[in-house]
């Protein structure tokens, strides 16, 4: 096929005014007139559209099946709509009119062909090969009654039954054949059952086959891979669980749960045992574990009660009088017997159990003398069941040592079973309260601390959080927001009045305990949090500046501690967090260094203002001047010449000077500790603690702040400091922690290179910055796209308006068609008139 020659009339030649050698360009010849054809044929495909449906609101879709879909065949559009068809008339009306050509399969057989040998028989159906049997009307029954006259029959014999007798004589049988027919079918069926489960049991020893050695060398090994998708198949699928419990939900089931363990522990304070967990069954003397099994009726078991009656009332009757086993009524019948069992109980409560009335408190003396009651008991209810004195006699003598060993055997399970509930009352009275109120007061808050340990006191606010949720009473919003200030008061005073070693680090582990809930309430009422939080800032600084020159007490360090957990650092500016950074600011610049105290106090100022500036990356010069300062302290002061350190240090301070030689020793821990706050004498020990801490703070300040531009100028007094420092009195540890600065990378040699001057090429080029040019480019990119897009639209309406003379056009055209046919059909119709007036004239 020869390829069309173009016209070179319709070829446009674009002409370049500066032709450039080897330049390619891709718009050096155009073609006019295929461009406009082929624009003009896209708006005929869009924009001749949407003007023909302009200002109509319907239209016409083609909804057939696969009509949308180019890759579907001619054969699948019509397999599809024939689908589509069977399935709109295979509704709910016909659902049951199975065609004739449909066959029913089930596993792949059709109905018929699936053969089953049940045999399912209705209870009343019986085998027809006994006559017997068959539950049906006999012969002989239907000759005489419906066919052989009935009752208006007579037979003349003697003894002939009547028909109603006959009827009953039938009912009678059938009924009597029904259950005979239950009774052989449960037989059948417990015969069945105990087959199966024979069966069941010998199953695996037929199933097992014995294999030889070949058969499993042979067998091949099964892989990993098929293991793990066995194990995947048969693994368990997830279920549908409940939904997720709200906030208020989870903490009024957090309170109940509470309440109830808060019930189970008062109860065994009181001695009340639950019978679950409790072992302390109160038997009979007669009951001594010898296999005596009560399986006919538990409740005549011979037992008694918490009162010491007898749980089963026996009633006697001898010479002619009632007896009964209770043991206010054998009190008042025979009351020798009483008193005999009086004696008994005394000489026995002296032997066996005078120990335990000294040990055990009141609820435990009611205990024993409840216990004790049972022996008089036993002693009443064997007296008043025996007939006269003799017979008595004669039982005593045959049964006495029986009756002392069994009365031994329970005095011994007695006192172990009080001994194991006064073990359980102590150990009650000992566990933390589950349940507890807000304080009304501080004072109240205190008592409640009052001898806890630290743990106890983090368990105790945890509960009082939980007790008193603020979703499940209107104030408990408020009384929170007052828990909260109550603690940070508990804290300022637990500061305070730490005095020692032992009672500072008892205060840094309760503030280390109860810090969670500390922050649980800070979220649940956010306003209170802030302001009490800021008031007791503001407290502090007026404190603080009566005696700037002196480092505060120790609850101030708590507090800025306390800050830094519960509120965020990395804001730009927080309306708690900036004030403390200010604050522990000013403390480092004007506080004045002279014993150990001052050091550690510093060194844990600025371990906080590191904690705070992690995040921010922000720079701080207060910790950077005081860690200078620091080492400064720890350079020898030998020539004239001093080295400047800035305030509050002193040019002449050499406290920190390291003068006996450490480089042997080694040192466990080289940590700062609690006890460096309270201590004023410097020793050799403390300066190498300090050196190493120090390098260690300056160290992590570096990694923090390498990437601002100014970090080579702040680190450059540490530097010049670290350099004058002896390093061989130190141990290992700190000569090895040294800070380098990064090394900058040399500078290049200056190279000849030459001078590429760019050649005009007829524009100019402002010389402006990167992001101007950018800028300049982009309005340049918007000026062209806005000059194409003006020049669209003018072609889009010159379009338009070409359609719109040829509808003007082909209007007016039909219009004047239209005028024409009616004047030549009224001009007919005229000639027609004009006709039939002149018929007329000639008529006349």
């Amino acid at each position: 096929m020869q390829k069309k020659s173009m016209n070179p009339f319709e070829i446009h030649v674009n002409k370049e005014k500066l032709r450039v050698l080897g330049k390619k360009q891709k718009n050096d010849r155009g073609l006019p007139g295929v461009s406009r054809i082929k624009a003009i044929e896209k708006r005929k495909r869009t924009l001749l559209q949407e003007y023909k449906l302009l200002n109509k609101s319907n239209k016409f879709m083609d909804k057939r099946i696969g009509e949308k879909s180019h890759s579907m065949t001619d054969e699948d559009r019509a397999m599809a709509r024939f689908t589509a068809v069977r399935v709109k008339t295979h509704n709910k009306k016909n659902i049951f009119n199975l065609a004739d050509d449909e066959v029913l399969t089930h596993r792949g057989q059709t109905l018929s062909e699936i053969e089953k040998f049940d045999d399912p028989r209705s209870d009343d159906e019986e085998s027809l090969d006994d006559v017997n049997n068959t539950g049906k009307l006999d012969k002989q029954f239907v000759e005489d009654a419906h066919f052989g006259g009935g009752i208006l029959k007579r037979t003349g014999i003697e003894g002939a039954k009547t028909h109603r007798e006959l009827i009953d004589q039938l009912i009678a049988e059938s009924k009597k054949r029904k259950a005979e027919k239950q009774k052989t079918k449960e037989a059948t069926l417990e015969l069945t059952e105990k087959l199966d489960s024979d069966w069941k049991d010998l199953l695996p020893i037929i199933s097992k086959s014995k294999k030889t050695e070949e058969d499993e060398v042979g067998k091949p090994k099964i892989d990993d891979y098929d293991k793990v998708m066995r194990e995947l198949k048969f693994e368990a699928r997830g279920t549908v669980s409940d939904r997720l419990k709200s906030e208020d939900e989870l903490a009024k089931e957090e309170k109940e749960k509470l309440e109830q363990l808060e019930k189970e522990r008062l109860e065994r304070m009181k001695g009340f045992i639950d019978e679950k967990t409790s072992k302390l069954n109160h038997r009979s003397a007669d009951d001594l574990d010898d296999d005596f099994v009560y399986d006919s009726d538990p409740e005549y078991m011979l037992s008694y009660n918490n009162e010491g009656e007898s749980n089963v009332q026996v009633h006697a009757e001898i010479n002619g009088k009632s007896f009964s086993g209770n043991h206010e009524n054998s009190e008042e019948e025979t009351p020798e017997n009483a008193e005999s069992s009086d004696e008994e109980l005394e000489t026995d409560s002296e032997d066996g159990l005078s120990d335990l009335k000294e040990q055990t408190s009141e609820s435990e003396d009611e205990n024993v003398n409840n216990t004790v009651n049972i022996k008089a008991n036993e002693s009443a209810f064997k007296n008043i069941i025996t007939p006269d004195e003799e017979d008595v006699q004669k039982i005593n003598n045959s049964e006495h040592e029986k009756e002392e060993t069994n009365v031994d055997s329970l005095q011994e399970k007695i006192k172990n079973d009080l001994l194991k509930r006064k073990e359980i009352m102590e150990n009650a009275r000992k566990e933390l309260p589950y349940t507890f109120s807000l304080p009304e007061c501080y004072e109240s808050l205190q008592k409640t601390f009052e001898n806890q340990s630290s743990n106890h006191q983090s368990v105790i606010i945890e509960r009082m959080i939980k007790c008193n949720h603020q979703s499940l009473a209107e104030g408990n919003k408020d009384n929170l927001g007052l828990l909260f200030a109550y603690l940070l008061q508990y804290i300022n005073d637990l500061f305070a009045e730490a005095s020692n070693a032992e009672s500072i680090k008892n205060s840094f582990d309760i503030f280390k305990a109860i810090v969670p809930q500390l922050f649980d309430l800070a979220q649940v009422n956010v306003e209170n949090s802030h302001n009490s939080i800021l008031e007791v800032i503001k407290e502090k600084h007026g404190e603080f500046r009566r005696k700037s020159k002196v480092y505060p007490g120790f609850e101030i360090l708590s507090f800025c501690k306390l800050i830094s957990l519960l509120f965020p650092t990395s804001d730009f500016r927080h309306q708690i967090v900036t004030p403390t950074l200010v604050f522990i600011e000013q403390m480092l610049n004007k506080c004045k260094v002279r014993n150990k105290r001052d050091l550690s106090y510093g060194l844990f100022l600025s371990t906080l203002i590191l904690e705070y500036t992690t995040l921010s990356k922000r720079y701080l010069p207060a910790a950077i001047n005081f860690l200078s300062g620091i080492l400064h302290m720890a350079v020898p002061k030998t020539g004239v010449k001093l080295l400047k350190v800035l305030p509050p240090f002193k040019s002449t301070s050499s406290l920190l000077v390291l003068v006996e030689n450490y480089s042997l020793e080694s040192f466990k821990s080289l940590q700062m500790d609690s006890t460096d706050l309270l201590e004023n004498e410097i020793k050799e020990e403390y300066k190498i603690r300090v050196l190493y801490n120090t390098l260690k703070l300056l160290e992590d300040f570096y990694y923090n702040i390498k990437e601002l531009s100014s970090s080579s100028e702040i680190f450059e007094r540490p530097l010049r400091y670290l350099e004058l420092i002896p390093t061989l009195n130190y141990p290992k540890e700190v000569q090895n922690y040294y800070i380098a600065m990064e090394t900058k990378k040399p500078k290049a040699l200056r190279l000849y290179e030459p001078k590429i001057e760019e050649i005009y090429d007829g524009k100019r080029f402002k010389v402006q910055s990167k992001k101007k040019a950018e800028r300049d480019k982009m309005l340049h990119k918007l000026k062209k796209e806005t000059k194409g897009a003006l020049r669209e639209i003018r072609r889009d309406k010159a379009f338009l308006g070409r359609v719109k003379i040829h509808q003007r056009l082909q209007s007016d055209r039909e219009r004047k068609d239209k005028v024409k046919r009616i004047y030549a059909e009224a001009a007919l119709q005229q000639s027609e008139l004009n006709e039939l007036d002149r018929q007329k004239k000639r008529k006349k």
